[in-house]
């Protein structure tokens, strides 16, 4: 669960001068059985409610999202979601999209993929075809294990997976921006850097399947909202998003 907070004026903004701050929700149920709240503030005195909000939320409180702009005064117990897994999920879908595409500009080359959570397996056998070499940095190694006996015994490719990181590749795939200023690969990254050699290939926008879109409030960032439908209500189906503007 998690909720969307919202903000509206009061009606009447002299009663209100008289009256405590209202807040409402809605419960939305999905099709994968998850559910979150769309919970609405009116500002009372011109200010948000937040210490109300804090008491009203409960448990719910723990993985809010905001309207864009907006942000939780420090001294508020609100936590605002920040998504872990499916960003990187849009990332490898992406880059491996944009690979497939420019096939020519990556065969017989190296590539490293940096997996902090051990969810890239099932893409790396798409990839053999590609690269000479693929290295995977993680912390989840045990994850890799069964791919790569698998990979040996069926295509004779000796996959490197290690928990230490290191970039020596043609190619990176990684979440954040773990490369040397000077790299001068190609580097796909949800992370906008500056590199004095290269420029990283990322996106920032997608397209939400017609459900989700209409379900999403204006001012609510899709990226944040697909993460937080797939990460905390199961809505599997959008792990196959990918960006609609990556490299662009």
């Amino acid at each position: 669960m998690f909720a969307i907070l919202r903000f509206t004026e009061p009606e009447n903004k002299i009663r209100s001068f008289f009256t405590s701050a209202k807040i409402t929700s809605e419960r939305i149920t999905l099709p994968s059985g998850g559910v979150y709240f769309i919970v609405t503030a009116e500002k009372h005195k011109g200010k948000i409610p937040w210490k109300k909000l804090e008491v009203c939320l409960g448990i719910l409180r723990n993985d809010v999202i905001l309207p864009e702009g907006a942000s939780v005064p420090e001294d508020v117990n609100i936590t605002v979601f920040s998504p872990k897994i499916f960003p990187r999920l849009l990332l490898i879908n992406s880059a491996e999209d944009y690979i497939v595409k420019h096939k020519a500009d990556f065969l017989s080359k190296s590539l490293t993929v940096f997996d902090e959570y051990g969810i890239y397996g099932s893409y790396i056998e798409g990839l053999l075809p590609i690269f000479s070499n693929i290295k995977i940095v993680t912390d989840k190694k045990e994850k890799y294990g069964e791919l790569s006996d698998l990979l040996m015994k069926n295509y004779g490719f000796s996959l490197m997976v290690t928990d230490k990181e290191s970039v020596g590749s043609d190619a990176v795939i990684s979440h954040s921006c773990r490369v040397p200023l000077f790299f001068g690969g190609t580097l796909f990254t949800n992370e906008r850097k500056h590199l004095m050699n290269s420029r990283p290939l990322s996106g920032s926008e997608i397209l939400l399947p017609d459900l989700y879109e209409n379900l999403r409030p204006d001012n609510v960032n899709r990226v944040l909202f697909a993460s937080a439908l797939y990460e905390k209500c199961g809505a599997e189906e959008l792990k196959h998003l990918k960006y609609k503007d990556f490299g662009s």
